[in-house]
């Protein structure tokens, strides 16, 4: 996944310059950059980079799990497999977590990413986050879909998710074998979620 970000950064850098498509503003530095990098300082610092020696943040130990209620954002990564080049999509995640209740519910929203054109683009829709069993390995189902033009993602699924940290603070999950509905054609793809706890107001 490394290597397709720092490919979105390049594009992104064409884009800026005129060089590249999907509506990014041509006076300056595209905003979405911004998030991208956001969204990569995070996972640096919640799951680590083994090959750069940085450590991720250890699974939470079950006496460890929280009570009452945890609410957490981050982002949510989606690579669909599209011939040569695949498609990556970033949106902005976030999840409540009930542990008395087991329930959770969230959402991957706010969604831009390349197209099958290589296009950078923005993407309307959403994918909602629901599950029933919080803690470690919670099943999260999502279900929704992502459009641009032409182009249309529907997004059906269960991932694994499992807590961050002593005490609490991260959470990660993924679905490393999705199907995504691609235009009615169906792709191999992946569905990855990485959040904190949100800070408290």
């Amino acid at each position: 996944m490394y290597r397709f970000t720092m490919t979105l950064v390049f594009l992104f850098w064409l884009a800026a310059c005129g060089g590249g498509g999907g509506g990014s503003d041509r006076g300056g530095i595209d905003p979405r950059l911004a998030r991208l990098n956001i969204y990569e300082a995070q996972k640096l610092r919640v799951l680590g980079d083994p090959g750069a020696g940085v450590m991720g943040m250890p699974r939470t130990a079950d006496e460890n799990l929280p009570m009452g209620t945890m609410d957490f954002s981050g982002s949510g990564t989606m690579r669909v497999e599209n011939g040569v080049t695949p498609i990556v999509i970033f949106g902005d995640a976030t999840l409540r977590v009930d542990f008395g209740s087991g329930d959770a519910a969230g959402a991957i929203e706010n969604a831009f990413g390349t197209n099958s054109a290589d296009d950078l683009v923005d993407y309307g829709g959403t994918i909602t986050l629901q599950g029933t069993a919080a803690g470690q390995d919670m099943p999260l189902d999502y279900a929704g879909t992502l459009s641009e033009g032409d182009q249309t993602f529907g997004f059906d699924g269960t991932l694994t998710a499992v807590f961050l940290g002593n005490p609490t603070t991260a959470l990660s999950g993924a679905d490393l074998e999705a199907e995504i509905d691609h235009n009615g054609v169906m792709r191999s793809g992946t569905l990855v979620i990485t959040l904190e706890e949100t800070d408290a107001p």
